[in-house]
């Protein structure tokens, strides 16, 4: 059955709805202020919270602020109950997150026709939300394995081949079987340490504490920092003639070991879907309190529902082209971005190119560098 939580100071209006929501075949439970409601819709876990905006001990924006916060209730529909005609109140409770408002006095049609509305959009986002956790999975089951199977085959299967026919080689020929187990060593590192600092990422992501602590963290040298991280991508890929850099310097409220991982990713991605001999331009400026870096290949580029789908484990047209890596790149990078303020913007058209550009905060000249 579905539950609502009804937080209300107003004996009779609390007791109206309450009759109205249950003669409906609503479970309904209440309380009488916002301290006791903020306990309830933690105890109880409602599907629905109508509540009063103007309460004793505590009003409607703090218990709304409140559950917010919380992981276990934030997606929990929220409507405001409301006596104010004031337009400024109602505004400043859609943008605090509240879903809905009703104005007092109001019909029990507009009451149940509030609640029947939050309830159809939360099932709605909860069978989107099921779709894309069953497309991760299928996505997780059929890439993972492949990308970590590939290299680990590789090198059990040369290792093996020189561990028990050695003489029947020359000495290039084994240059080259040790060459290719190398290779295959050093994808598998990539993604055992992209997977771990993936996990490392959303952690510290879900710590209101850290994200707070890393506000400080700036340092001064990303044309060193991208110059030196693209060099290392562009011997790995063998695109050391196809990649321009045009970095200027700038204060970067971010440690440099964050930024060069996004330029890392960024630069490796551009080389992975764009052919050899084609260009690929990586920029930095300093634009109005941001630091804007860019990166431009000229490959396969990707559809606009491929780009808004971009995430982790997420690759596309799997069938059709061989991929290396498991998605994680540009979800590493998303995950960076948000960590410092920041956001990342992609730009593509299919055979033509792909653009990502991220907007990082720009530091202050005098606070010195921080790595």
């Amino acid at each position: 059955m579905v539950k609502i939580a009804v937080i209300e100071d107003e004996v009779i209006v609390r007791e109206t709805i309450i009759e109205r929501l249950t003669e409906a075949g609503y479970h309904v439970v209440s309380a009488e202020n916002g301290l006791l409601g903020i306990d309830l819709i933690r105890e109880q876990q409602p599907d629905v919270v109508l509540c009063d905006i103007m309460m004793p001990n505590l009003g409607g924006f703090g218990v709304l602020e409140y559950i917010r916060k919380d992981p276990a209730t934030s997606l929990i529909p929220f409507i405001f109950l409301s006596a104010l005609s004031d337009k400024t109140d109602l505004r400043k409770g859609m943008l605090s997150g509240a879903d809905d408002y009703l104005t007092k006095p109001f019909t029990k049609e507009e009451l149940l026709n509030a609640v029947k509305v939050r309830l159809h959009k939360r099932e709605n986002f909860e069978q989107s939300m099921r779709s894309t956790l069953d497309q991760f999975r299928h996505s997780l089951s059929r890439s993972m394995p492949h990308e970590f199977l590939t290299p680990l085959n590789s090198i059990l299967g040369l290792s093996n081949l020189l561990r028990e026919n050695r003489g029947d080689f020359n000495e290039e020929e084994v240059s080259e079987m040790l060459g290719n187990i190398h290779q295959s060593g050093q994808r598998l590192l990539r993604l055992v340490q992209n997977y771990l600092r993936f996990a490392e990422l959303e952690s510290m992501r879900q710590d209101e504490q850290w994200r707070e602590a890393i506000t400080d963290d700036q340092f001064a040298s990303p044309r060193k920092s991208a110059g030196e991280t693209v060099a290392y991508v562009a011997a790995q890929t063998k695109r050391e003639k196809d990649i321009t850099l045009e970095v200027d310097e700038a204060p970067l409220r971010m440690p440099a070991r964050d930024f060069e991982k996004i330029v890392e990713e960024l630069a490796d991605n551009a080389c992975k879907f764009s052919l050899d001999g084609t260009r690929i331009e990586i920029t930095g400026r300093h634009i109005d309190g941001f630091y804007e870096l860019t990166v431009m290949d000229h490959g396969r580029g990707m559809s606009p529902q491929h780009v808004q789908a971009v995430g982790a484990y997420r690759q596309f047209d799997r069938t059709a082209f061989e991929q290396r890596g498991i998605g994680l790149g540009l979800a590493i990078v998303h995950v960076i971005a948000d960590l410092y303020g920041g956001t990342v913007r992609i730009d593509s058209e299919q055979g033509k190119y792909t653009s990502v550009t991220v907007l990082i905060p720009a530091g202050k000249a005098d606070e010195g560098e921080k790595e």
